[in-house]
């Protein structure tokens, strides 16, 4: 018998036996009670800069990481190359090596984007140790299952994606770019029963996209309305972002998308325009000018 899957060094196979030291399973026993020491010793990720490093959270990633273990509901708020997906991806990892039979979901607007989110748990897996890893049941694009019964699949978010399912982790991915009559038909559909599990999770993260769903939930979360926790992080929260980088962004993303993406600002934010056409000086929302955008 293969002790890999599918001839993959580093991918253990169902059923191969590992003879743990004594070391070994005092590691395994505080990884799967800690989270975030199991990702800061145990989890790689790719570096745009310096390839495939240890993966070692910055203060906000941390607060992200314990609200996702000990939160059921939560929605985040994070301007853009936050490193939203890796933190998510990692906690996805040790969730489904630690918890055993847990089918969970990773939704997000476009299915590839799903899908890239999960080729991060993917590689991560491949580059722990073997005596850490699960057998691997099935290694696809859209999904994995391992030997212990957990599972992760990944899909465009929509009312056909997961039915059927009885899931006990969701990531919402860029809820707030999933378009209404989708979003409208998931929450429909759905989201009530997903949400009606005790222990289930279900995790949104976004930047913002103007007053949609997504910004009725974060709202209704600061009101303490819908049970989810809400968490905000400004640009500045990432160590690596400074003055400098912050004006290259505007210059990249233009006022309106700078606004948006990294300063998260909500869809009711007025701002002061110019039309190019006929030079009219005008004070609009976000929202407003969206909207005449796309009918553009």
């Amino acid at each position: 018998m293969s002790e890999s899957y599918l001839s993959n060094p580093n991918l253990k196979a169902v059923g191969v036996p590992v003879a743990f030291t004594q070391e070994q399973v005092d590691e395994y026993r505080r990884c799967a009670t800690d989270c975030e020491y199991f990702i800061t010793t145990y989890v790689k990720i790719i570096h745009v800069d310096h390839g495939l490093i240890p993966f070692k959270l910055f203060d906000f990633q941390k607060k992200t990481i314990r609200s996702f273990v000990d939160e059921n509901k939560v929605i985040v708020r994070l301007p853009r190359q936050m490193g939203k997906t890796t933190t998510t991806a990692a906690f996805f990892l040790w969730y489904i090596l630690f918890h055993d039979n847990k089918v969970c979901a990773i939704l997000a607007n476009k299915a590839a984007t799903a899908r890239e989110i999960l080729s991060r748990v993917k590689l991560a897996y491949e580059h722990l140790p073997l005596w850490l890893q699960q057998g691997v049941v099935e290694w696809n694009k859209g999904s994995i299952a391992l030997e212990n019964g957990s599972r992760v699949l990944a899909a465009a978010t929509s009312s056909s994606g997961i039915r059927g399912y009885s899931l006990s982790l969701v990531f919402l991915d860029e809820f707030a770019h999933v378009h209404n009559n989708i979003a409208e038909e998931f929450f429909t559909s759905i989201f009530p029963t997903i949400s009606s599990g005790k222990q289930t999770k279900i995790l949104i993260a976004s930047t913002p996209n103007g007053l949609n769903h997504y910004y009725k939930f974060w709202v209704d979360a600061e009101e303490k309305r819908n049970g989810f926790v809400p968490l905000y992080f400004p640009w500045d929260a990432h160590p690596d972002r400074d003055h400098e980088w912050m004006e290259k962004q505007l210059q990249v993303l233009g006022d309106v998308k700078f606004r948006q993406e990294v300063l998260c600002v909500g869809g009711n934010t007025t701002i002061t325009v110019r039309n190019k056409h006929t030079g009219l000086i005008e004070t609009v929302s976000i929202e407003e000018l969206y909207t005449r955008l796309e009918k553009q």
